[in-house]
């Protein structure tokens, strides 16, 4: 069989069926072009970009009382008008966005904003600025949005634990670490957002299937299928014939975020996408691509994307059946030409190539099935060890050269990556590497891998900073319940100063009205977290007590342990500050700022 295997991927190896994405990087003709900002890009990404995602402000008119509004930020705004007030379908990503929708929609309507619907986590902050001071409104959104919002900001960890790690990553997914002009410069803005935000939470979660009423507009909601997030909401109009999503997008769905999320099941997807086709809407407006109009239209768009969507996840499943590891169906998994041509198909924001692999590892975990991988050896012995086997750091050198003269930039890459770890302060070597990242990154059609490609590059050039964890802010400390940032103190303790400590430590904050009391039972290098103190059966041996804002001060690492001791408004109920300071030292202490960098 896998001899069999072998000859159809050579065959399709020299029909050129391989997808573009790994041609690109070894060998492939790629022309590049220079951006108005200055950013070297490959010259199909902004072409094909447009045909799918508004880039200049639009409002579309689909019919009476109902607007898209397109191309004024990276989010679409959709409108529908209630008896009293109007309903709006995504707020954006900051109060800036929020005041340009604002400001479109008094053009549209004397009635205020009543209504406003989260398609998902990612666009509501620009809710505050569309309500426009009135307390009269009400939320809809997934059961799960609140919290999403509470654990992660939205960016989809479903370990709040690590919520620093997802915000760094994010960062360098969005192009915070790109300049603005330049070779470097991204396609479009980055959609963290940089401007003030305010997040306005969800007052009426809805079920799925649920069919409500609001402002004398009939709607369904559809929680059970979602994208880029699990708290996605679908919402159809039957008196309008109108559906609103966020599961229909201008690119192919990002089916894993480099940054690190949730696993994104393609199943939920696909069963959203016919959903939306078996209802056979004349009107689909969606958070990002064109709104499409006239029921044959909606049924084209969302059945070549389901079956972009759905090719992919088959073929996966069918290749872990013939033997394949995911590094190989990086290589084998392409899209046919009917869907690859698909507009709203394209690879503009993720690229196929590390899709499938999400996939695998979910179905079978990390292991590939080939028992050498079951207990390698550490990556710094291996890159010594082959940068030994190719001769020493002079050799690798010119194996890079001459792999880039020859346009592997992959291959490249990777050599230049084990030269690195093996000699990670030799500039030269960092250069080197951040050569082979900047032309992969600009060879690329997808937007998150260029990020990526280029801050890493920025790097290694000494020109950004680009750190292990971003810790959250302390409003984002203050937002949560009262006991979650201290039960996220266990996973910072150091086992090796802690093996021999069996210790209760209780804070108690002076500022909450009630459950103000948490313990954290450090024993023998592990720590409990305790909620309920009241039958707990080891005796408390600390307690702390200070205002929760102190707490959140020092938990961001804005203050140092000494400092939040020292501070006049901690008062030691149970032990003295000698202890409590001993036993604080063994857990880590995270500062941003002061976090070790990646590069």
């Amino acid at each position: 069989m896998k001899s069999i295997l072998l000859i159809t991927l050579l065959l399709l190896i020299c029909n050129g069926a391989i997808s573009q994405e790994q041609n690109i990087y070894m060998g492939g003709q790629v022309e590049l072009t220079e951006m108005p900002n200055g950013g070297i890009i490959n010259s199909k990404a902004p072409e094909s970009i447009i045909k799918t995602m508004p880039h200049e402000p639009n409002i579309i008119h689909i019919s009476d009382g109902i607007w898209s509004i397109e191309g004024y930020a990276h989010v679409n705004c959709a409108v529908i008008e209630g008896d009293t007030g109007l309903i709006v379908y995504d707020s954006g990503n900051d109060n800036v966005d929020g005041q340009k929708f604002l400001d479109v929609i008094k053009q549209l309507s004397d009635k205020p904003v009543k209504t406003i619907i989260y398609s998902h986590a990612h666009y509501v902050w620009g809710s505050k600025v569309l309500l426009d001071g009135s307390d009269d409104y009400t939320i809809i959104g997934h059961p799960k949005l609140n919290q999403n919002i509470l654990e992660s900001g939205g960016f989809g960890g479903n370990i709040p634990e690590l919520a620093p790690v997802f915000t760094s990553r994010s960062y360098e997914q969005f192009d915070v670490y790109t300049p603005d002009e330049g070779p470097d410069a991204p396609l479009g803005s980055s959609p963290l957002g940089t401007n003030e935000k305010e997040f306005v939470p969800v007052t009426l979660p809805v079920n799925n299937k649920e069919i409500l009423t609001i402002d004398g507009v009939k709607m369904q909601f559809f929680t059970d299928y979602h994208s880029d997030t699990d708290d996605c909401l679908t919402v159809y109009f039957p008196e309008k014939d109108l559906v609103i999503n966020n599961l229909y997008w201008p690119v192919y769905p990002n089916l894993y975020s480099l940054r690190g999320s949730v696993y994104r099941d393609p199943l939920p997807l696909i069963e959203g996408l016919r959903i939306i086709r078996d209802i056979e809407p004349e009107h689909l407006l969606s958070t990002h691509t064109y709104s499409v109009s006239g029921k044959e239209n909606v049924n084209e768009a969302i059945s070549n994307y389901h079956d972009g969507l759905a090719f992919l996840y088959d073929q996966t499943l069918r290749r872990i059946l013939l033997g394949e590891t995911p590094n190989e169906m990086r290589h084998s998994i392409h899209l046919p030409q009917h869907l690859d041509k698909w507009p709203n198909n394209q690879r503009t924001y993720g690229e196929l190539s590390y899709y499938s692999a999400n996939i695998y590892y979910n179905a079978m975990g990390w292991f590939d099935g080939d028992a050498t991988n079951i207990n390698p050896i550490s990556s710094d012995l291996e890159a010594k060890k082959i940068v030994e086997g190719f001769g020493g750091r002079g050799k690798v050198i010119e194996n890079i050269y001459e792999a880039m003269s020859s346009e592997e930039f992959a291959w490249a890459t990777q050599l230049s990556d084990y030269l690195f770890k093996v000699y990670p302060n030799d500039q030269k070597v960092r250069q080197l590497k951040a050569d082979a990242l900047r032309i992969m990154g600009q060879r690329t059609m997808a937007s998150i891998p260029r990020s990526w490609y280029l801050s890493q590059a920025r790097s290694l050039e000494n020109k950004v900073d680009i750190p292990v964890v971003v810790m959250p802010t302390k409003d984002q400390v203050l937002i949560s319940e009262p006991g979650n940032y201290v039960d996220m103190l266990r996973v910072r303790i150091n086992p090796e100063l802690s093996v021999n400590t069996n210790k209760l430590l209780v804070v108690e904050f002076t500022d909450v009205d009630k459950n103000s009391r948490f313990g954290l039972h450090i024993r023998k290098g592990v720590v409990e977290y305790v909620s309920n103190l009241e039958h707990y059966y080891k005796e408390i041996d600390f307690t702390i007590k200070l205002p929760r804002s102190l707490f959140a001060t020092y938990f961001i690492g804005e203050i140092d342990l000494q400092e939040l001791v020292d501070n006049n408004l901690v008062e030691i109920v149970v032990g003295n500050k000698k202890g409590i300071t001993e036993l604080l030292m063994r857990f880590d202490q995270i500062n941003s700022s002061e976090t070790r960098f990646k590069f």
